[in-house]
């Protein structure tokens, strides 16, 4: 009676014990931090309330006692060690983000060996082999039943050594992409872009390809495809993509945006305008805005994106018949013709030419007014002499450039002839 009354009387104490630890465990970081200790407190502290309920076991239990409080010692003096080692040590001292699944297997087992050493120590006559052979076995017998989730511990202790992505990073595994808010011993845990929590098993994420894209930079290239129709000139259309990719947040200035010209196609070109995101995460809502942005710009330039299409051209060749210009006198023929502005303040404007002579300088009555400092009041000028359009330089300060030769006197133009004047540069349009 005496003997149940003490085994009843001890584990009442120990679920006391352990249910008070629990409790304290949710509200205290400091309980949470030396839970184990603890618990080989309450243990040892249920052992003294057995042993005073029943006096005479007392004796055979000391050595189990001293074990435990030994034990119990080791433990404590190891945790506060490993506290200081990776919370403050490493965390705060040096800046290193540990894994949380890295502390927590070290101290597993540095709290087994501890066990097996306060063992053999308190007990010097115990042999612990068999417990080892029995152990070994068992761990076979657990290994074969307990294969995947084993795999996915032990792919975990790999990604925390490795450290392939932390926490918050954002990676794709396989079609899978989201920010990582969790590394365990089994699993990690991605938060999607639908703001639900992907849990994909550590086995899973050790044999596939993982992309992480916010490690060692969080700097993201995107590419955005755009078919543009063959007419329009390749120097327009790419002004009119940089332009659009240009003050929409997300995208950075520097990488700056660029823009590649990637084929001819049957009814179209196609460009690609790459641009660099600080933030992954947002690439969906970035590149959707860029995409309204080429289409508000490429309509306001009236460049066309084509459908699929196959024109049928029947043509005299070689004979052409030229469009009459504004202006021209009766019977004169005057191909249409553009100056386009490619660099320089004025960027991005054009001015249709005619038979009447163009000005283009710094004068306000000049058809194209530039800017530049170093363009004069009247520059240059530019006039259809029957055969060509011909650029005749004004006497300016600092001189106009045909394709990178001075102007010394009228010289014809052919088309896409680049026209320097100061730092803005002219591209000469002309239909075929």
């Amino acid at each position: 009676m005496t003997e149940t009354l003490a085994l009843f009387g001890s584990a009442a104490a120990l679920a006391s014990l352990l249910a008070l630890l629990l409790t304290l465990r949710l509200r205290s970081f400091w309980v949470r931090q030396v839970t184990v200790p603890l618990a080989i407190a309450a243990l040892w502290a249920t052992l003294g309330v057995y042993r005073l309920l029943l006096p005479a076991a007392a004796p055979r239990l000391a050595a189990a006692a001293d074990w435990i409080l030994l034990f119990l010692g080791l433990a404590t003096l190891l945790r506060l060690f490993s506290i200081f080692l990776f919370d403050v040590h490493w965390s705060s001292r040096r800046g290193v983000r540990l894994p949380p699944l890295l502390p927590a297997v070290t101290m597993g087992a540095v709290y087994a060996l501890t066990a097996l050493v306060t063992l053999k120590l308190s007990f010097p006559k115990a042999d612990v082999t068999p417990f080892l052979a029995t152990s070994a076995v068992t761990s076979l017998v657990l290994g074969l039943a307990l294969q995947p989730i084993l795999g996915n511990f032990f792919a975990g202790l790999v990604i925390s050594l490795e450290k392939p992505f932390r926490l918050n990073d954002w990676i794709r595994v396989g079609e899978h992409e989201g920010r990582v808010v969790a590394i365990t011993w089994r699993t990690t845990h991605l938060r999607t872009r639908d703001n639900d929590d992907l849990v994909l098993p550590n086995a899973k994420l050790a044999d596939e390809k993982i992309v992480n894209y916010y490690f060692p930079q969080p700097t993201h290239m995107e590419h955005l495809r755009v078919p543009i129709a063959h007419r329009h000139p390749p120097y327009r259309v790419k002004r009119a993509l940089l332009d659009a990719a240009g003050g929409i947040p997300g995208v950075l200035d520097k990488p700056s945006p660029e823009v590649y010209v990637l084929s001819f196609d049957e009814s179209a070109i196609t460009y690609e305008l790459r641009l660099w995101l600080d933030d992954m995460a947002q690439a969906h809502r970035i590149a959707s805005e860029v995409r309204s942005r080429v289409w508000e710009v490429l309509h306001r330039e009236q460049i066309v994106m084509p459908f699929p299409i196959r024109t049928l051209e029947i043509t005299r060749w070689p004979e052409r018949r030229a469009a009459a210009a504004p202006g021209a006198a009766p019977g004169e023929a005057v191909p249409a013709a553009s100056l386009y502005v490619l660099e320089g303040p004025e960027r991005g404007r054009t001015l249709a030419l005619s038979a009447e002579p163009a000005l283009i300088g710094r004068a306000a009555d000049c058809a194209l007014v530039l800017s530049d400092p170093d363009a004069s009041k009247e520059h240059l000028s530019i006039a259809w002499d029957g055969q060509a359009f011909v650029a005749t330089d004004l006497g300016s300060r600092f001189g106009t450039r045909v394709n990178g030769l001075p102007v010394a006197g009228p010289t014809p133009l052919s088309p896409f002839d680049r026209l320097a004047v100061g730092d803005s540069v002219l591209l000469f349009e002309r239909d075929a």
